[in-house]
């Protein structure tokens, strides 16, 4: 078995999940965790799945399209995946709040594979690219291919900001 990162949005009706779901599971696809983020064009629906080694990506691609799912993500992952989300969150969070240099690889371990630069304006703005208040002055860049930020993410980062804030604050007053 093998385990995969998908991310498609649909439609925030009633039983679209349950299609996208099913069309999974005609292929073996057996879905581990999933969340669901509200945005303008429909439901983020971000799963961890386990999926059979004869399935790979084309037919996960095939299986999200046949599932009413588009904007499909699917990327291999391993086992650090099946760390709850809110359970991984917490740990970066406290890595920051520790130390609040390790803003940017807590950035890069919220949101993945990803460009940080500080102090920058972006050239473009888009679904792949997010402004941040530094917390030290000035703004971070955080850009990404895909999948496009969606805004429980963008929510993410801000807090793991003022996380990083709050640690400067409390070490510049001893």
């Amino acid at each position: 078995m093998a385990l995969w990162r998908i991310r498609a949005t649909v439609d925030d009706r009633p039983g679209y999940l349950s299609v996208l779901t099913a069309s999974l599971a005609l292929r073996s696809v057996n879905i581990l965790s999933v969340q669901v983020h509200a945005t303008e064009a429909g439901a983020v629906d971000e799963f961890l799945v386990e999926a059979p080694e004869t399935v790979g990506y084309q037919q996960l691609l095939q299986a999200i399209h046949r599932g009413r799912g588009r904007d499909a993500w699917v990327s291999r992952t391993d086992a650090r995946g099946l760390i709850d989300e809110p359970t991984r969150v917490l740990g970066i969070a406290a890595s920051v709040a520790g130390d609040p240099n390790r803003l940017e690889a807590g950035l890069t371990s919220l949101l993945g594979d990803c460009d940080i630069s500080h102090g920058a304006t972006p050239i473009e703005s888009g679904p792949g690219t997010m402004t941040l208040a530094d917390p030290a002055g000035g703004t971070i860049v955080v850009r990404r291919g895909a999948p496009a930020f969606t805004p429980a993410e963008y929510a993410r980062a801000h807090a793991l900001v003022q996380v990083a804030a709050a640690a400067q604050a409390v070490d510049s007053s001893y």
